[in-house]
């Protein structure tokens, strides 16, 4: 009888155990949480390094990830990418979702696999400068790429013009998002690094908006 007794004993505390869990994550799943779709429109200028003139014609693209963590680490996957061209002030703007950092409640992301939109990264290019960000491993370009103010007013991008062969052709070595539609999205920077690619007798990159 005492046996039977422990044993129950056991069970129960088993029993009570898994309802202790089942309740935590359904508390957890009650939470409420802070996902960022806060629309933001930003803005910057594109100007030469050595002439300060703005630079027209310069393409700007953005792109978005979507982050949530995982056992082996943060996951991602492109959640959307826009493109837009300078104007003959160096001027333009991208809007879009301003995006979080930081997962405010990682457990919670973690279980129910949520997703949150990271800031958008930029990439800026024109034939013949260094381009963005690509310049900062670029001999010519360093310590003279660079770029101040906020993307809520006005954030300026300064680029070297480029001179050297070499130089101009590790420039077009632009890690363009990957993702579904991604190069309908890009036919601006396409066209201009095939054009560039031609100006330096090599072969395009793209083709009808396939990569070779």
């Amino acid at each position: 009888m005492e046996d039977k007794l422990i044993l129950g004993g056991s069970m129960t505390k088993s029993f009570t155990r898994w309802l202790l869990i089942i309740g935590a994550f359904s508390w957890f799943s009650a939470m409420p949480v802070s996902i960022s779709a806060k629309d933001l429109t930003f803005r910057g200028r594109v100007i030469d390094y050595d002439t300060r003139e703005p630079i027209e014609g310069a393409v700007v693209v953005a792109s978005w990830l979507e982050a949530r963590p995982t056992i082996s680490g943060e996951s991602t996957r492109l959640k959307d990418v826009k493109e837009t061209v300078t104007d003959k002030n160096g001027d333009w703007s991208i809007s879009g979702e301003e995006g979080q950092p930081h997962t405010e409640h990682p457990y919670y992301d973690f279980f129910t696999g949520t997703y949150h939109t990271r800031p958008p990264s930029f990439i800026i290019f024109k034939p013949g400068y260094c381009s963005w960000p690509e310049g900062f491993y670029i001999e010519a370009c360093q310590g003279k790429i660079k770029s101040s103010g906020e993307f809520t007013a006005t954030k300026t991008f300064e680029l070297p013009k480029l001179t050297n062969r070499e130089d101009r052709i590790r420039a077009q070595s632009i890690s363009i998002p990957a993702g579904e539609g991604v190069l309908e999205k890009c036919r601006e920077l396409i066209r201009l690094m095939n054009e560039e690619s031609r100006n330096l007798g090599l072969p395009e990159e793209f083709k009808q908006g396939r990569e070779k």
